[in-house]
């Protein structure tokens, strides 16, 4: 039997028969079991409550919140068509169009949400008209594929669209739904009840029958979320049991695995924060709540050992992010969940939140200890994928050693500067100047020092890692780099491009010094070149592997595609530094070393491994 010893002033350890099989969690200096390590941490917080949905009370603060943002969303409101509008530029997964103004259904719930959380006649008017609006967008054909989902604008309806459909959009507009049904139910007209009940019951159905696995982290939590309360809601017996059991293997395979599969993701954890949030306030029943209310503190353990105070910034490597930095929410949930200790005050997401960052975990927020290194097993299948972060006071660099650069991760990573000002260096490999998701990023990583290398296969993705997949290893391009990416703020300085390829060279990012040598650079017969350069957003200095006109190419047919170099945050700019020895074994292999770091890696072009 295993008995949980909790302490109100430090992490709690679980104990056996036989003695201690845990020490606590926040113990980082002294190497640990993972599985134990996990195990223990999602038994800490048994306080078991029951929570029912009824409409908050807002301070004034939180008004002031909701006002501002809602003034921000009407400079987007159509009153016509009754949605938000959004302008998109540029090619995105799921939509036929790359640029031009839409009506947004996602965001055009949220605003719904705003509105009448704010209350007022003229708002809530508003948003039942929003609501009107979107509710007859969902697809509700009876033998449709799509049935229950959304598309992502009023423009590109899902029966006549070419682009892969977005099934989250269930998860995410009936998030919206149960919202406003939950907190507002009394506001909302007769003869619009039914339609929202009826919209709600098609998209759990959806997602019941689509039956995401726990790997999709985002996407499994909501999911779960939508299936437990439309169920309770709406007396969804067999739906129920559905739900429970979704949360369970959740928590089993998180548990069992180490962490969330989506790890260290700043855009993704925050949503699974967000919804586990939530259901802490609407799941009553107790045995649920604990497996919550362990993932939920589970998240900010992940999150408050990769932030990096002195640029406020969430350090990497990341599963999954859309930027490079944090966006305003973040410093912002800091806020609320730290009661002020923390981040900044001002906020644009749900006011309704709850957050709070568990008091053992403050210290990373308030009196950070640096320098320091927080080492993590993502992925513990075979091969593992491990994340190592070093953090100083001036800067933090942070690698996977195993992982696509796809444009969502961020392998390689490098913060300093201000919390006001950060300054970034990511590491990209671009195909026509977007991220090319059949790249593949490996390193080690000790302090300061990476090595890495970057092979290519030949059946992974083109702009996505799955979506649009490239066949037998052929692809079209004008230009392949790679490419280490700043700020168009980033100041480079002392830098002299080598006219040897493999020639080391340092330089200054602002006032964080940097040395690269490359070992090995080899694209078929290409030569490649270094050259720098900045537009209105970015600097960069780039390894052009070929730019010209759009050529084909195959990458079965390439005997090495292989990009590798060690990187250093060295004051002395490479002054002294050790060699790179790299024994080329055969078999398409290297091994590489670098001071006490070792490096083995395929040069040639090959089918996806696993773990990437």
């Amino acid at each position: 039997m295993n008995i949980l010893h909790f302490s109100r002033t430090k992490a709690p350890s679980i104990h056996n028969e036989s003695g201690t099989i845990g020490k606590p969690f926040l113990n980082h200096q002294v190497k640990k079991n993972r599985l134990h390590q996990v195990k223990l941490f999602c038994s800490m917080m048994l306080v078991i409550g029951t929570c029912h949905a009824q409409q908050i009370k807002f301070s004034k603060q939180e008004k002031t919140w909701l006002s501002n943002s809602i003034k921000e969303l009407d400079k987007s409101y159509d009153p016509k068509e009754k949605m938000l509008t959004k302008k998109i530029e540029g090619w995105n997964y799921h939509t036929d169009s790359s640029s031009g103004n839409f009506h947004d259904t996602r965001a055009s719930l949220f605003y719904a949400i705003k509105l009448m959380d704010y209350g007022g006649k003229e708002n809530i008017n508003k948003a039942v008209d929003i609501i009107e609006s979107t509710i007859a967008l969902q697809d509700t054909v009876r033998r449709s594929g799509t049935r229950g989902v959304w598309p992502y604008f009023k423009e590109e309806p899902l029966a006549t669209k070419k682009s892969p459909v977005d099934y989250n959009w269930a998860d995410f507009n009936a998030v919206s739904l149960l919202d406003i049904w939950m907190e507002h139910q009394n506001e909302l007209p007769a003869d619009l009840k039914p339609k929202m009940q009826k919209a709600i019951l098609l998209a759990a159905q959806a997602i019941q029958k689509r039956n995401v696995g726990p790997s999709y982290t985002n996407i499994a939590i909501m999911g779960t979320y939508v299936t437990y309360m439309t169920a309770e809601l709406f007396n969804q017996k067999e739906m129920l049991q559905y739900a429970q059991k979704r949360l369970n293997n959740f928590y089993d395979y998180t548990v069992k695995r180490g962490g969330f599969e989506e790890y260290n993701s700043p855009t993704y954890t925050i949503v699974a924060l967000d919804e586990l949030n939530r259901m802490q306030r609407h799941i009553k029943e107790p045995s649920a709540l604990v497996k919550i209310d362990s993932l939920y503190s589970l998240s900010w353990n992940m999150i408050a050992r990769h932030y990096h105070k002195p640029t406020g910034q969430w350090v990497g490597p990341h599963s999954r992010a859309y930027s490079p930095v944090v966006d305003s929410l973040f410093p912002a949930i800091l806020y609320k969940a730290s009661g002020g200790k923390v981040g900044a005050p001002s906020f644009t997401g749900d006011v309704k939140t709850t957050h709070k960052i568990p008091p053992y975990l403050l210290h990373y927020f308030l009196k950070p200890n640096y320098p320091r290194t927080e080492s993590d097993v993502f992925i513990t299948s075979e091969p593992q994928v491990k994340g190592t972060a070093y953090m100083t006071q001036k800067y933090a660099i942070a690698t996977a050693n195993r992982a696509s650069l796809w444009n969502q991760r961020h392998p390689l990573l490098i913060y300093w500067g201000t919390d006001k000002k950060p300054q970034y260096c990511q590491l990209r490999l671009l195909h026509d100047f977007y991220d090319f998701s059949s790249a593949s990023f490996y390193s080690a990583q000790d302090k300061n020092k990476v090595l890495a290398g970057i092979n290519f296969i030949t059946n992974g993705g083109d702009k996505h890692i799955s979506i649009d997949r490239i066949k037998n290893g052929q692809f079209k391009a004008s230009d392949l780099r790679l490419r280490f990416e700043f700020p168009v703020s980033t100041t480079i300085s002392n830098l002299q491009l080598p006219n040897d390829i493999l020639q080391p060279f340092g330089f200054m990012a602002g006032d964080l010094p940097f040395y690269i040598q490359p070992y090995k650079l080899a694209f078929g017969d290409l030569k490649g070149k270094w050259e720098t350069g900045r537009d209105g957003t970015k600097a960069w200095i780039d390894f052009v592997i070929y730019s010209g006109d759009s050529r084909d190419f195959n990458l079965s047919e390439i005997n090495t595609a292989f990009l590798g170099f060690a990187l250093t945050i060295d004051e002395t700019l490479g002054k002294g530094a050790k060699n790179v020895k790299v024994d080329e074994t055969g078999n398409d292999q290297l091994n590489v070393q670098w001071n006490n770091l070792q490096l083995q890696v395929g040069t040639k072009p090959t089918n996806q491994p696993p773990n990437l």
